[in-house]
């Protein structure tokens, strides 16, 4: 290999291990990480019934999934601009003052 090959692939090795370096640092990769292992765990072990109701969970219903909801909104609206009926259709204008004799 060239010099100038072995000098950029050094270079581009360093700059890549202080990258890797900087994301495993950050408490913002390991919060993302410890949500996607706890969710993967769940499905696959099931929740543990010791462990305490996240926030929101007490009040959520169970049943109906937030990307449910984005569907069903999705379709609505897809469906009422197929039909020509807007889901927020405009006021009607105010009405006018009346007029003197």
């Amino acid at each position: 290999m060239a010099p100038w090959g072995r000098i950029f692939m050094t270079v581009y090795l360093r700059v890549e291990d202080l990258i890797i370096a900087q994301i495993l640092k950050s408490p913002g990769f390991h919060r993302g990480v410890r949500r996607i292992h706890r969710t993967v765990e769940d499905i696959r072990y099931g929740r543990d019934p010791h462990e305490p109701l996240r926030p929101g969970e007490a009040t959520a219903d169970p049943q109906k999934t937030q990307a449910d909801g984005f569907l069903k909104h999705f379709i609505d609206e897809v469906r009422n601009q197929f039909r020509g009926t807007p889901t927020n259709p405009p006021r009607p204008p105010p009405p006018s003052p009346p007029t003197r004799p």
